[in-house]
């Protein structure tokens, strides 16, 4: 993210109105696995990579939370 004595508010306005999540925001994707538990209440969201498995790095939902971005844009 760009670097300013404005602070982050000013950051996000210097950046474009549909930003790239890699380029413009230092995001980087990565595949996720995502495991419903044997009773449906519960949805559990994992990185498919195994070498990114850590204490942390896992994402327990309710089911009605968990959308595909790809159906929002």
């Amino acid at each position: 993210m760009p670097k300013t004595s404005g602070g982050r508010l000013r950051d996000l306005e210097l950046l474009p109105r549909n930003p790239d999540p890699e380029s413009d925001l230092g995001y980087q994707l990565l595949e996720l696995d995502v495991l419903h538990s044997s009773d449906g209440r519960n949805v559990l969201v994992l990185p498919s990579d195994e070498d990114l498995l850590r204490e942390n790095a896992f994402i327990v939902a309710d089911p009605d939370v968990v959308c595909e971005l790809e159906t929002m844009v």
